[in-house]
């Protein structure tokens, strides 16, 4: 067996590494995408490096790892995955693009990085014995018609349309999850070869992953403290992001505006394809805007012009963002921040996107076409190493220089999004499922993600499917992308029109709830989206389901499936308030100016937006609607912070306990003063509780004797 070192790291986090590279630097720590701070640990665990047992209270681990020249292994482990995957090797098209970004000749005089940092001819291997009836999840989108992983190979790779974010880390039921640390293309093998073994194997690299150990959340939360806590989007950004066509222009933009407005139909975000541009996918770094279709000047360059479309979107509460083409070596950028340089041999990417956030552009959408789409195998970067040693890394490095970059400049929480991810992915960029449409697949796609850790996930909402409708709206951040045609909305048939505008209005309903979904994903680790096998770890039924999922911690989407199983507990269908008992499979049954099944578990404390609201920046924080399902004895606790500014990264939003003791003879309802303050949190608050079922004797206790409130009680069955 091959030597290793084991380290733990911290209560509940593992490292197992090659014993030749110990000590030394791996690429993502080099570029802050892994970060590995050891802690004292307390919890006992302990791992023997000879037989490869790692144990921690009730959980034992064999591992077997595989020397280069175990030839038996490698020919059933790594060359029949490589031929598996033969389809998908090294998606090596040369795109056309920005040449003197590619062909940037490498640097002199960078630091020898000690870890040698490309292996040609060199593999890696590690196996685990697992139990029959364990199930596994995550790998990012390496699955896209089931939840759970095992019975198949997977490869992690990043590919245009078939795994854009292959997140090389995973969770299994038995108690433990592994984080592959590798920066090359490699396989992940859920029990397919053998029924009772999971076995990585790789080229090109070598042996590093970190083990956790606890239940999916505590394992989520480890990932975490490892590659980054979630991303908190701008308030405003979840709300509705409309996609214009890609042949519009400022008159036909504000036209849209004008329509969305005048209807009532909520939106917070425009967004323009590549149409804006002079030169069409333009992949330079001298991106000019097409001034036939949108008046531009200079003059326009601040963002407190007045003059522009943009500025006329913005006083309408609609914030701009702009697609952005790139081709570009991001690894000059990364070296200098590690070594703490004021200069770089070349301007970093980001730099040229902050000349259009001078003229007020608050977000942006970043073409996966070079970076997912391409692989250049003849590439080398400024640092040194081959293009196929950093594939997966350039996604990661696009949307950390991103953040980093809008974020020093603006001050505020950047706004972008990119369909491509690796290792982190979650801390730096909201993503889409792509050019994969907005059904079945992209949803099936985000639960994976979500087991994967990643939370701010979208898709490209298909108006002309009721099922996309539905789902659509009950995703991290709403997007509906009018990229080609006649696809506005209003260009559907009456009735996906009239269902279109329903959604809308009731997820800024919900908005309140949303945003702390949003708040929790941070700071616990939760994602918005949680899969059935997430929210229900010991319900059978429902743990490879790919129809239905909890979207926060209250309400459960369902879609593309005839039936709709119900955990313990009570339940009740939003649309109609009938009650149903859990542990039990029922149609899927629906109103028809919905799209789908939707249900509360009873308990619920919803909190909603006490007015009426066209876009965030007019949404009130101090009234809010409380929707209020009393079953026994329940918590809520509703997160809020500034909504705009970047403490979230170092401090935990504010939060209101809301709690309900449901008896029969009285329900009792407390609402606690939140436990911090924060820029714009209102003084005082007015709460409107909708009490659905349970005793009509309603009594509520606020501890902000500021506050007031007002009960609305409706008898259920």
């Amino acid at each position: 067996m091959k030597k290793v070192i084991g380290k733990q790291i911290a209560n509940g986090i593992f490292r197992i590494t090659d014993a030749n590279y110990d000590g030394k630097q791996t690429l993502t720590e080099r570029y802050d995408i892994v970060k590995v701070t050891v802690e004292e640990a307390t919890d006992g665990a302990t791992f023997d490096a000879e037989t490869g047992v790692l144990k921690a209270g009730d959980l034992t681990l064999k591992f077997d790892f595989r020397p280069d020249d175990d030839d038996k292994f490698w020919a059933n482990a790594s060359k029949y995955l490589l031929n598996k995957f033969e389809d998908y090797k090294l998606n090596s098209t040369v795109a056309e693009g920005n040449p003197n970004s590619r062909s940037a000749p490498p640097r002199t005089g960078i630091p020898d990085m000690t870890l040698g940092l490309y292996e040609p001819g060199h593999h890696f291997g590690i196996s685990v014995e697992v139990g029959d009836k364990e199930r596994f999840y995550g790998l990012g989108e390496g699955s896209s018609n089931k939840l759970e992983l095992r019975g198949r190979a997977y490869q992690n790779w990043t590919f245009y349309q078939y795994n854009e974010i292959p997140v090389p880390f995973f969770m299994s039921s038995g108690g433990w999850g592994m984080l592959i640390n590798a920066n090359a293309r490699h396989f992940v093998d859920i029990c397919e070869q053998y029924n009772d073994k999971v076995i990585v194997s790789g080229e090109d690299d070598h042996l590093d992953v970190f083990i956790f150990y606890g239940n999916y959340q505590e394992i989520l939360k480890s990932y975490a403290k490892l590659t980054g806590k979630s991303m908190v989007l701008p308030g405003w950004a979840y709300g509705l992001t409309y996609v214009a066509p890609i042949n519009t222009n400022q008159f036909e933009l504000l036209h849209d505006a004008e329509r969305f407005r005048g209807e009532k139909v909520p939106v917070d975000m425009f967004s323009i394809e590549p149409g804006w541009m002079t030169k069409f996918y333009d992949f330079s770094t001298e991106t000019q805007w097409n001034m036939e279709r949108f008046h531009m000047p200079d003059w326009y360059q601040k963002r407190t012009s007045t003059g522009s479309f943009v500025a006329a979107l913005r006083r309408k509460g609609i914030h701009t963002s702009l697609w952005f083409c790139e081709s570009y070596d991001l690894t000059d950028e990364a070296e200098r921040v590690y070594r703490g340089d004021d200069k770089n041999q070349y301007e970093p990417w980001y730099k040229h996107l902050g000349i259009q956030t001078d003229y007020g552009i608050d977000g942006f959408k970043l073409d996966p076409a070079d970076h997912v789409w391409t692989c250049h195998p003849e590439l080398t970067y400024v640092n040194g190493v081959p293009q196929l040693h950093m594939h997966n890394l350039n996604q990661v490095l696009l949307t950390k220089q991103v953040y980093e970059g809008t974020a020093e400049k603006l001050g505020t929480r950047p706004m972008h999004h990119y369909c491509g991810g690796y290792i982190g992915t979650q801390k730096w960029s909201a993503f889409n499922t792509g050019d994969n449409g907005g059904q079945h697949r992209a949803m099936c796609w985000l639960l994976t993600l979500a087991m994967t850790g990643l939370s701010n996930s979208t898709i490209d909402m298909y108006v002309y499917k009721p099922e996309s409708i539905h789902f659509g709206f009950f995703v991290p951040w709403a997007h509906y992308n009018s990229w080609t045609g006649m696809t506005q909305p209003w260009y559907a048939e009456e009735h996906l029109y009239e269902m279109f505008k329903f959604y809308d209005r009731l997820r800024y309903r919900l908005y309140p709830y949303i945003y702390s979904a949003a708040l929790e994903a941070h700071d616990e680790a939760l994602p918005m989206i949680r899969p059935m096998p997430l929210a229900f770890p010991e319900f059978e039924p429902t743990f490879d389901c790919v129809t239905q999922y909890m979207f926060g911690p209250s309400i459960m989407v369902c879609a593309y499936g005839d039936t709709v199983t119900l955990p313990d507990g009570k339940w009740e269908d939003y649309w109609t308030g009938k009650i149903y008992e859990g542990n039990q499979t029922i149609p899927a049954m629906f109103p028809e100016h919905t799209g789908g099944a939707l249900f509360v578990k009873r308990g619920a404390i919803i909190p909603c937006s006490g007015t009426e609201h066209q876009c965030i920046r007019d949404y009130d924080k101090s009234i809010i609607e409380l929707d209020i399902y009393p079953e026994g004895d329940t918590e809520y606790i509703l997160r809020e912070d500034d909504m705009i500014s970047l403490e979230y990264e170092n401090t935990e939003a504010c939060k209101t306990v809301i709690t309900c003791s449901a008896k029969a003879d009285e329900t009792v309802v407390t609402i606690s003063a939140p436990d911090k303050d924060y820029e714009g949190k209102p003084e005082k608050r007015t709460f409107k509780l909708n009490v659905y079922g349970g005793s009509n004797n309603v009594k509520v206790v606020l501890e902000n004797k500021l506050d007031s409130y007002s009960v609305n009680f409706t008898a259920r069955d």
